[in-house]
């Protein structure tokens, strides 16, 4: 028996997925955090962001807070300790991940472009966002213009 045998597709044609967001400030929501274990057994924290109210193309970050490389923890601890407080857990971090569900705050991030070898060896090369800087929400909600924020 078909795993599928009770599902039809839809008569509607898909969206084209959002764009990266040019390099700016933007406000985001916390749509999605989950601690989990990786392929190759380490445990991350995977959060996703929605930007812009979903006018660009939602933004995922693992932060690996588990990580046997002391250097990759701390540094990972550093950032999202950074995430934390600006979501408003300014003491300590909640008791659960999905507690920063719903949360908002300011993103400053930057296009980049992205090579890697693609299953036939040939390059792949996309467009994602870099985080650069965690901030609480602003009061007003827009956007900032990107020539007001500092080049990296």
């Amino acid at each position: 028996m078909s795993d599928f045998a009770d599902i039809t597709y839809s008569e509607s044609e898909s969206q084209p997925k959002p764009e990266v967001a040019p390099s700016g400030e933007y406000q985001a929501k916390i749509i999605t955090a989950e601690k989990y274990q990786a392929k190759s057994g380490n445990w991350t924290l995977r959060m996703t962001f929605q930007i812009d109210g979903g006018k660009y193309r939602d933004h995922n970050e693992w932060f690996s807070l588990w990580s046997a490389n002391e250097q990759a923890r701390e540094i990972a601890t550093d950032i999202f300790t950074r995430l934390g407080k600006a979501v408003g857990f300014v003491k300590e971090p909640p008791q659960n991940a999905k507690d920063f569900v719903g949360k908002t705050l300011t993103m400053r991030l930057k296009k980049v472009e992205e090579t890697w070898p693609g299953d036939d060896g040939n390059e792949i090369t996309s467009e994602k966002n870099k985080v650069i800087l965690y901030m609480p929400p602003s009061d007003d909600g827009m956007q900032v213009p990107t020539s007001a924020v500092p080049q990296l």
